[in-house]
């Protein structure tokens, strides 16, 4: 009988297991806001009726922008599932200068640090858990008050970050190495709360039409590489998101394992992974947008159609990304259920 751990470790280590590895993750407005103790309850709460070979710790999203004097709505998300920016960090270039290295112990972060301590110690030393950290360059992106690239959102090279990238390369430089020198501050709390990996968000600043290579080369990489480097020596799973994502890019990145939408538009099957991914194990498989549309049996379909083509490849079951708050029961168990079946 496979464990958890087991199960997660062989497809790290490039073998099979009995099944690969699945879990989901979806936001809980009510809570997530609310402090460590009702975020933690909530995954856990998830964790308990589903079961997942691992937990995918889904905070909000911007506890990051909150850290250099962010402000949010949280009583009106407005139909999404991220709370609309009330004062944003930085609105012009002279808002750059304010954006200096912060420690650990600053509100936001040690909230989240206790949350995953708290996620870790309720689930014990079986369960892997990846607690969520955005990268630099998308923090600042958010700080900007730019929207995450994504699926469905339009990116323009006429927003505040690529502006000030192109106008004020220097001071842009600055403010990354802050934020990033902040961020390895809290990733190094994070590591000694016994947490498995992360889940290392890079949003979609790969995307095709927003950032050049050479840009995301420059105010991307670099700062990746020093975060990454600080949340050794967990596994670090990488997020990438949207339509022609380019998950191409992060091939030589020092990561375990890479998570891509392969039912985007422009992006490549995980089965192609075997050619271009070496030792990075792949992540996904089920399009995440038929969840909260009552489609349970369409995405059992879904799930049974990707363990049949990846039957030989280790990988790592999970949708696209993060699945709507208005997800059923029945289509998640209708996800548990497929992926418990032996694939002839």
């Amino acid at each position: 009988m496979w464990t958890k751990k087991e199960r997660v470790e062989a497809v790290l280590n490039g073998e099979l297991a009995d099944r690969p590895p699945v879990s989901a993750w979806r936001h809980f407005l009510e809570t997530e806001h609310s402090g460590a103790e009702d975020f933690a309850n909530s995954m856990l709460a998830f964790q308990k009726t589903y079961d997942w070979d691992y937990v995918k710790a889904q905070n909000r999203a911007t506890y990051y922008e909150e850290v250099w004097g962010g402000e949010f709505d949280y009583e009106d998300y407005r139909g999404g599932v991220v709370a609309p920016c009330t004062k944003a960090p930085i609105t012009c270039a002279a808002d750059l200068e304010k954006i200096v290295e912060k420690p650990a112990s600053v509100a936001p972060l040690a909230e989240q640090v206790e949350a995953a301590r708290l996620i870790v110690e309720g689930l014990g030393d079986d369960t892997p858990v990846f607690p969520s950290i955005f990268c630099p360059a998308a923090v600042f992106q958010k700080m900007c008050a730019v929207d995450s690239i994504g699926r469905y959102r339009p990116a323009t090279r006429e927003d505040l970050m690529v502006t000030l990238m192109k106008e004020h390369p220097e001071q842009v430089h600055t403010a990354l190495r802050n934020i990033t020198r902040t961020l390895a501050g809290y990733a190094r709390e994070l590591v000694k709360t016994g947490i498995y990996g992360v889940f290392y968000a890079a949003t979609g600043l790969s995307r095709t039409g927003y950032l050049t290579r050479s840009e995301w080369e420059e105010f991307v990489r670099p700062y990746d590489m020093e975060l990454i480097e600080a949340l050794k020596p967990c596994k670090i799973m990488v997020h990438d998101c949207g339509i022609y994502c380019n998950p191409e890019w992060f091939a030589d990145y020092p990561i375990d394992i890479l998570h891509w939408p392969e039912s985007a538009t422009g992006n490549p099957a995980l089965d192609s992974a075997p050619g271009w991914l070496g030792r990075i194990t792949p992540m996904g498989g089920v399009d995440e947008r038929p969840f909260g549309q009552d489609q349970a049996a369409h995405i059992g379909e879904l799930t049974r159609a990707t363990l049949k083509k990846m039957k030989q490849i280790p990988f790592m079951l999970a949708p696209d990304c993060s699945i709507s708050v208005h997800t059923t029961h029945e289509e998640l168990m209708a996800f548990y259920r497929a992926s418990h079946e032996s694939v002839s």
